[in-house]
Formats: structure tokens, C-alpha cells, sequence
């Protein structure tokens, strides 16, 4: 015959500090499981501060023995501390056109402008860089971006960057996002695009395309490109756009704003 035992019931004060030890333990753990940022790339971040010029103090977290990891617009990964992605978009998003002048002044003042440490190569793991909706008025895109092997996300775009595009761009054989939309580019090829082999979204909206006569060409051809976005780019007729749907892998293309004389 079975005979029943009963266990008895813990103290309630008992179980409320076994409770307490037990969350004060995954709160350890959990600190424990996020590596402190690496000292070298802290340095460089550091160094790119210094060059960058952040009229709103932006950037005021980024500080001499700081956790990098904390700092805004940084993310590490959680195990390594390695800095992975460098988010430096404005926070603030642009008023629309009836906003108050100091609104706009805000959002002008939001923007960092300056120049663009190469010190950013010392961040080995870093796979996404976002440096959209700044003031870099005054530079070309630098040619270094194009040794920053590990990055698979680029957005570059309405950062009023000027002149040509880096050719060794076409090195970065891991992107799949790239964005230069709405800055001053004149590129006089896009032959470089062919050395992306993983890119699957390209916007070079506003570039100034007239010189770049492979355009067509060198996009349509693309293995692996599904979205394309060529707005505005001063775009003449070519009798190749009647075979548009030549492309295999395309889902979204945007020619608009180039004034074609036939339809594409």
C-alpha cells in the first residue's frame, strides 16, 4: 500500500528571499554575458569624434574610458564587444515645410558634418554603417570606405556628399544594402557595382549619370540585385531599355524623373 507524504510548505519569508537571490543572480548573469567594448576601437571611435564636427553635442556620451558599448548610435555584439553597427543618422526627423524656423534649426543643428576619421578602420567587425541625413558638404565620399571589408548595410544617403564614387566601393563583395541617394555625385562609371556580388538594394537617386554610360549595362547584368533606384539621375534614351525586362533578378526598379522620350 502507497503511503502519501506531504512536504511542508516553506515560509513565505523563506520563499520570498529565495525569490530575491534568484533575480539578483540573473541580473549578474546577465551583466556578465555583455562584454565591455574593445579598448582599440573605443580609441578609434574616439578618433573619429574628434574630427566630426556635432553642433548639438550629439556625441556627448562618447567619453575618454567610457564602455563604448553605451554610447549612442553604438552597437556591439553582446559576447565579443566587438562594435558591429555604427548608427549615426540625426535622431530628430525633418520638420515638414510649415514647421517654425526653430524647429528647422534644430534638426540643421542635429547634423554632423566634418570629416571622416579613417580610424574607422580599426572597427574589424563592423557590418553596418549609417552616416545618412548629415552635412558632409564640404567632402567626397572617403576612397577607405571601400577597405571596410565586413560591412554588409551602407547608407550614405542625403548626407551631402559630393563629387565621384570611390571605386574600390566595388571591394565590398559582402554588401547587400547600399544607399547613395540624394547627395552631389558624378560618377563617370558604374563599373565598381560589379564587384558587389551579395548587393541586393542600390538607390544612387540624384547621381549625376550623364557621364556613366555603362548604367544599363553594368545593373541590368547584376546577379544578385533585386531593387534598383536610378531617380533622377539625368539619364539619356538608350535603345537597350526596351529589353528592361532582361534583368533576372530585378523585383523594383525606378527610372522616374530622367525624361526619357519613350516609355520604359
Amino acid at each position: 500500500m502507497a503511503i502519501a507524504t506531504m512536504t511542508a510548505p516553506l515560509p513565505i519569508s523563506l520563499f520570498l528571499f529565495l525569490l530575491l537571490i534568484t533575480a539578483i543572480c540573473f541580473t549578474i548573469c546577465d551583466a556578465n554575458s555583455k562584454a565591455l567594448c574593445i579598448q582599440s576601437e573605443r580609441e578609434a571611435l574616439l578618433k573619429l569624434k574628434n574630427h566630426l564636427i556635432d553642433p548639438s553635442n550629439r556625441l556627448s556620451s562618447w567619453v575618454e574610458g567610457g564602455d563604448c558599448c553605451e554610447w549612442i548610435g553604438v552597437v556591439c555584439h553582446n559576447s565579443t564587444g566587438h562594435v558591429h553597427q555604427l548608427n549615426l543618422a540625426p535622431t530628430l526627423s525633418e520638420p515638414d515645410e510649415f514647421a517654425p524656423y526653430f524647429e528647422w534649426e534644430a534638426y540643421e543643428r542635429s547634423k554632423l558634418g566634418g570629416k571622416i576619421n579613417p580610424s574607422l578602420l580599426e572597427l574589424k567587425h563592423l557590418s553596418s554603417l549609417d552616416l545618412s541625413y548629415n552635412n558632409f558638404s564640404s567632402i567626397y565620399i572617403p576612397k577607405f570606405f571601400g577597405m571596410l571589408r565586413s560591412l554588409t548595410h551602407l547608407n550614405l544617403s542625403q548626407a551631402r556628399f559630393l563629387g565621384g564614387i570611390p571605386h574600390n566601393l566595388g571591394n565590398l563583395s559582402e554588401l547587400h544594402y547600399l544607399d547613395l541617394g540624394g547627395n552631389y555625385l558624378k560618377p563617370k562609371s558604374l563599373q565598381w557595382v560589379s564587384g558587389l556580388s551579395s548587393l541586393q538594394y542600390l538607390d544612387l537617386s540624384y547621381a549625376n549619370l550623364s557621364k556613366a554610360t555603362d548604367w544599363l549595362q553594368v545593373t541590368f547584368k547584376h546577379p544578385s540585385l533585386l531593387e534598383l533606384h536610378l531617380s533622377a539621375c539625368i539619364l539619356k534614351d538608350d535603345p537597350y531599355l526596351i529589353s528592361v525586362n532582361s534583368s533576372k533578378s530585378l523585383a523594383v526598379l525606378d527610372l522616374s524623373g530622367n525624361g526619357f522620350s519613350f516609355s520604359t
